[in-house]
Parts: C-alpha cells; sequence; structure tokens
C-alpha cells in the first residue's frame, strides 16, 4: 500500500493516474479541463494542486480513490494527538473498544447471509472496518511513549490502578 501520509500532492494525483492507466488528455476530458492543466498537477516541484471543487470530478475521471485516500490519511489522528496511556486499564479498555468493533462488522457480515453481501452491506461493512482501524490506531498511538523506551530501566511499567491485594494464604506461612 502506498505511503499516504509522506506523499506530497502531486505524488498523490502522479499515482492516481499511473492506477488508472490513463493519459492526461483522456484524464483531461474525462474530467472537463484541459490535458494542460492535469499535466500541470503532474510536474514536480510546481506545487500546483487541484482545487477541492475539482477533486471529484478527477477521481471520476481516473476512475479510482486515490486522490481522496491521500486526503484521509493527510487528516488521520496523529500519534502526537492521543494522550499517552497513564495505566494498563486505559490500554485494555481501548482493545476492548477496537474488539467491540469488530464485532460490530461480524454482526453486521451476520446480517447479510440471507440476501448476501450487497453494494449497501458492502459499504457498512468497509465503514465498520474503518472504526476497528480507527481504534487499533488509537491503542497503537497510547503506546507510542511507552513503546519508545528501550527497556524497563528508562521507564515504570503501566499498572493498573487498583492496588494489587495480597492473599491472605501468603501470609500464613510467614513468622
Amino acid at each position: 500500500m502506498p505511503d499516504y501520509e509522506n506523499m506530497t500532492a502531486t505524488e498523490a494525483m502522479r499515482h492516481a493516474k499511473d492506477v488508472s492507466g490513463l493519459t492526461a488528455e483522456e484524464i483531461g476530458a474525462a474530467a472537463g479541463i484541459s490535458a494542460a492543466v492535469v499535466r500541470r498537477y503532474l510536474q514536480r516541484d510546481d506545487g500546483y494542486a487541484p482545487g477541492l471543487d475539482r477533486i471529484p470530478g478527477l477521481c471520476r475521471a481516473m476512475r479510482n480513490t486515490v486522490i481522496l485516500q491521500w486526503i484521509e490519511a493527510k487528516l488521520e489522528r496523529q500519534p502526537e494527538d492521543v494522550p499517552p496511556a497513564r495505566s494498563r486499564a486505559e490500554v485494555l479498555t481501548a482493545m476492548a473498544r477496537a474488539a467491540a468493533s469488530m464485532g460490530d462488522v461480524q454482526r453486521r457480515l451476520a446480517d447479510s447471509e440471507s440476501g448476501g453481501i450487497d453494494p449497501a452491506c458492502a459499504r457498512d461493512v468497509r465503514s465498520l472496518i474503518q472504526n476497528v482501524i480507527e481504534d487499533c490506531r488509537y491503542a497503537r498511538a497510547m503506546l507510542a511513549e511507552q513503546a519508545s523506551h528501550a527497556d524497563i530501566t528508562e521507564c515504570m511499567p503501566l499498572a493498573s490502578l487498583r492496588p494489587v491485594k495480597k492473599r491472605w494464604w501468603r501470609f500464613w506461612g510467614r513468622k
């Protein structure tokens, strides 16, 4: 999968064109713009990018959503936007949320058993899968700071919020 997060607008446009297999002339004709404008969108180091009103037409013309995927990747929550986990319980809660989202996907697919996966079901499942991905990314981002340390000597482990109770039988044999 392309690294949309680190692509420039021009690189995303070039990738969309490559995926489409169309020429600049064909894209321009289908999008209702001149081939010269399309070529300018594709020029490296030009900084010329399509306006918001042109993007839907370009996506339709190229028969792909690469530009939209690029925009979405640029908008995704960055790890620095997520506060680090303060406890093991926070991580478990985040993972429970991701598991619940996966359950939503499974329920939607189970509901489609009689009619199969029609276009509406496919859209629903894609959207639900995106929720799973977002929940997993959030949990992953929560652990970024903790994971950046080389070993336990550099940080404290994430502990549970409630103290661990010592069992009565552990004290039984002590004098």
